[in-house]
């Protein structure tokens, strides 16, 4: 098994299985380990995981956990598959944590970060990391109208070689991107990488292929753009099951701009409140809709968090999102927010997940097998992800006749 890859959300775990099928690599995401048996037939794996939302202590514990069941796997690729923008913190999500748990078990003989995926309007430029807004404008992250006051992980430093050293992994060399086309000599690691044009990533994948081996990578999809380049065409699913249910546990500006465009379904508001407190009154508000065989958004529309954190609260939503799931009486799943989609699947607990075709850039739509019931659609939306109109794109979809 040359490419095992473990991700820090399941909204990112979709893209990396995405962008692997896409490549021709035969691709399955689990939510554990699994035996050698069980991938037998497959080119690569990914393992999907909350380390996102992790404080440091459970962050550890487990990287540690997936590094011994992959010692088995004898992997020659780790991809730590992590968000574009890079986000985290000292005590929340921290990468360089997450690395060096890796590290210490797994043994990599070469490290890589690769800091920007332009397919996502991410880049990276002498070591400081810009990203696009919804505005289409581009921004320094430390300056990204979302990103510097993210409620969870806000980022204050745009030279991420400084923000590593930050979360405890100093000494992170730079291949700026003169260099990346200058020699072909192998860098010292750990090495964080330029990415301004998708170009730069095949050049990475080129410097690279004669390192030595383990290797552990670091970054978002691009790492499979990176070590995998060659992309076939995949068509988009004509026809989704209804009825369709959108939970927008999100809070970001994109994602309100899609609820705000959403014209054609019933919208359902969720207080803090009433989820916490009032969760079955909840549910069978938004489960009579749905047993009609209308299409529902729910949004979490109240900023008030009457003493709940914000991963109390994605906790809460995806019990909820787990009840409907196992009601069966839902067609399609879409669900906003990272951490409101890693926390609903981890109740959910399919026994894998397959790709299932394109929708947009970072929005994969995939399959969750999940125990007793039929083999479901789920669209997982990180909360910078997707147009404007994206709500009513997968609408269509479930209304659209089968081919």
């Amino acid at each position: 098994m040359r490419y095992v890859f473990i991700a820090d959300d399941f909204t990112g775990a979709s893209d990396c299985l995405a962008t692997l099928r896409c490549a021709g690599v035969k691709t399955r995401l689990y939510l554990e380990v699994p035996s050698p048996e069980e991938v037998a037939d497959l080119d690569a794996f990914g393992i999907a995981t909350a380390a996102r939302s992790m404080n440091r202590p459970a962050l550890i514990e487990e990287m540690q956990r997936i590094a011994q069941q992959l010692v088995h796997h004898k992997p020659k690729i780790v991809h730590l598959k992590v968000c574009s923008t890079f986000d985290s913190s000292v005590e929340v999500g921290n990468i360089a944590t997450a690395m060096q748990a890796l590290t210490e078990i797994l043994e990599p003989a070469t490290t890589c970060i690769v800091g920007g995926q332009p397919s996502l309007g991410r880049y990276c430029i002498f070591g400081n990391l810009f990203a696009k807004g919804s505005d289409g404008s581009t921004y320094r992250i430390d300056r990204h109208p979302v990103m510097r006051r993210h409620p969870v992980t806000p980022m204050s430093e745009a030279d991420l070689r400084r923000h590593f050293e930050a979360m405890g992994l100093a000494d992170v060399a730079l291949l700026d991107r003169p260099s990346l086309y200058a020699s072909d000599g192998l860098p010292t690691t750990p090495l964080l990488c330029d990415v301004l044009e998708e170009s730069d990533l095949a050049r990475i994948g080129e410097r690279f292929r004669q390192a030595p081996l383990p290797q552990l990578w670091v970054g978002a999809s691009s790492v499979a753009q990176a070590l995998h380049p060659h992309r076939q065409t995949i068509d988009r699913p004509r026809h989704l099951p209804g009825p369709l249910l959108i939970f927008a546990g999100s809070r970001s500006a994109v994602t309100a701009t899609q609820v705000a465009a959403s014209r054609h379904m019933t919208k359902i508001a969720m207080g803090v409140k009433e989820l916490t407190a009032q969760p079955r009154a909840l549910y069978d508000r938004i489960l009579s809709p749905l047993e009609q065989g209308k299409a529902v958004l729910a949004v979490l529309d109240d900023d008030a968090t009457h003493g709940f954190t914000p991963l109390d609260v994605a906790q809460h939503c995806a019990q909820l999102i787990a009840s409907f799931v196992g009601s069966g009486r839902i067609g399609t799943l879409l669900i906003a927010g990272g951490d409101t989609s890693s926390l609903a699947l981890d109740e959910l607990r399919p026994q894998s997940i397959d790709y299932l075709g394109p929708f947009q850039p970072g929005v994969p739509i995939c399959i969750a097998n999940v125990a007793n019931l039929a083999p479901l659609p789920i669209i997982m939306k990180g909360g910078q992800m997707g147009t404007t109109h994206l709500f009513d794109e997968v609408l269509a979809l479930t209304h659209a006749p089968p081919s």
